[in-house]
């Protein structure tokens, strides 16, 4: 059974063992084990490992996710640096719901990594996955606004992020950045998308952080130098 510590003790621990870093950022990842992070589902366990200071996800087809158990988070910002090394794709799951849904192992929004020339609704593209809605809420380029009356209004951003500025062999730095209904990340820099939720019977304001590896074929993904820092009024 999972079990997940509340989030400001989890980052009081993390921040006494580690030492804030730059901004008030703290890492939740130690570089040399998976101590905080669980695997899902647990008989996925041994396609995730710690090799040279990175978490390493590679699988011949079966999906799993990498769920740190610092507890549940409403408002943070997320750093980390990742590489896919084949035509696959990959994702950070934000404010993730374990067991809510019998088509997906995390419910909740998630923001698509993946290899460069995957397309506009995977790399750069927010989802939500499971219900109630399970589906892409926005392409790469692209903000969305979610009336209260489930609505969804498009604009394009100025200056988003293009393939050409993703790395398809090396590393690429992401910045995710969420409060209250609003939700953003950078890759490299440049703006992927972003989501402004103000349909608040379906949007979810509190879950886990997650790492994907997706299912289908066979792939390899790695994380490195990931870092959180709560925005939660204390």
């Amino acid at each position: 059974m999972l079990r997940l510590l509340p989030p400001l003790i989890a980052l009081g621990i993390v921040f006494a063992a580690a030492g804030a870093s730059d901004h008030g950022f703290v890492p939740i990842f130690d570089g040399v084990s998976l101590d905080g992070w669980h695997v899902v589902p647990a008989e996925r366990e041994d396609d995730w490992s710690v090799r040279d200071g990175r978490i390493v996800g590679s699988t011949q087809g079966e999906g799993s996710d990498l769920i740190w158990t610092g507890g549940e988070l409403s408002d943070f910002e997320l750093k980390l640096s990742y590489r896919i090394s084949s035509p696959a794709n990959s994702g950070i799951h934000i404010r993730g719901l374990l067991g809510h849904s019998k088509t997906h192992r995390v419910t909740g929004y998630h923001a698509d990594l993946g290899h460069v020339g995957i397309g506009p609704g995977v790399l750069g593209a927010w989802d939500f996955h499971g219900y109630p809605r399970g589906s892409n809420l926005v392409n790469r380029g692209q903000v969305v606004t979610i009336s209260e009356s489930g609505d969804s209004t498009f604009a394009d951003l100025e200056d988003a992020l293009t393939p050409s500025e993703v790395s398809g062999d090396g590393w690429n730095l992401v910045h995710v950045t969420v409060q209250g209904d609003r939700f953003s990340f950078t890759i490299n820099g440049k703006t992927a998308s972003q989501v402004i939720d103000q349909e608040s019977s379906k949007r979810i304001d509190r879950g886990v952080i997650g790492l994907q590896m997706h299912s289908g074929k066979p792939m390899r993904v790695e994380f490195k130098d990931i870092v959180l820092k709560s925005t939660e009024d204390r």
